[in-house]
């Protein structure tokens, strides 16, 4: 997938313990190119929710179909943005018949307009974005902490439960998404240099090898015992030097 400006993939590969399981993938994604722009987003389900899989598979589609209309207004409210997309999401939940509460899921998203990038992230997982100023790492790692609590879209609404960030594109080079089924077994330090090093090897790829290079490392991935689904979005300019 790619425009005049921009490049990338997006690949996903269900835990081993779901399969065992017999259980749906709850990790969801959508990746959406335009003329100048992209809009990227991952969710992941919480796996102790009985239709988190149907959860999170909502949240990346109306996050595509929102941001599309959100970023061609001339003022750009993060807050409107996300309380709106939140009541969409309960909407469209209620309207399935399902119970919020067994629907929970996380949120990743970037929408970029050609001259600014916007960054969201509600509970777990990573966003990364190169830059040749000041890397961003936008992660929820729970460093030092027990607390196994993960934010994620319910019948509440929290503003503070949201990070979100905005950015001017002239000097970001790729952007990579992830839910935690990659970054937690991501050594602390180590996420810039992880995503440093796809950029460098993605850079004269097509979009098709890209994908598929991800779709090999995603599926054979080298740490012991994990069992989480595991979803990726890169998104990389065009001519990334």
């Amino acid at each position: 997938m790619k425009n005049k400006y921009w490049k990338g993939a997006a690949v996903e590969n269900i835990g081993p313990a779901h399969i065992r399981q017999n259980i749906s993938m709850q990790d969801a994604n959508r990746l959406c190119f335009f003329k100048s722009g992209f809009i990227a987003v991952v969710s992941d389900g919480l796996g102790s929710k009985t239709h988190s899989d149907f959860g999170s598979n909502v949240a990346c589609k109306i996050f595509i179909k929102y941001s599309k209309k959100w970023i061609r207004k001339t003022k750009k409210s993060p807050d409107r943005f996300i309380n709106n997309f939140h009541k969409y999401w309960v909407h469209v939940i209620e309207k399935s018949g399902y119970k919020i509460k067994d629907c929970s899921a996380t949120l990743l998203g970037v929408v970029c307009n050609g001259k600014e990038m916007f960054l969201f992230r509600l509970g777990d997982g990573m966003i990364v974005c190169l830059s040749d100023n000041q890397n961003i790492l936008v992660s929820d790692k729970k460093n030092g902490s027990f607390s196994n609590i993960t934010k994620c879209l319910g019948n509440v609404n929290s503003r503070e439960d949201w990070q979100y960030l905005k950015i001017n594109i002239k000097f970001i080079k790729s952007v990579f998404l992830c839910t935690d089924g990659i970054s937690d077994d991501l050594e602390n330090s180590c996420e810039i240099d992880f995503v440093q090093d796809m950029s460098d090897r993605y850079r004269d790829y097509s979009c098709k090898q890209i994908k598929l290079d991800m779709k090999q490392w995603i599926s054979n991935w080298p740490v012991p015992r994990h069992t989480d689904d595991k979803t990726a979005i890169f998104i990389t300019k065009r001519g990334n030097v």
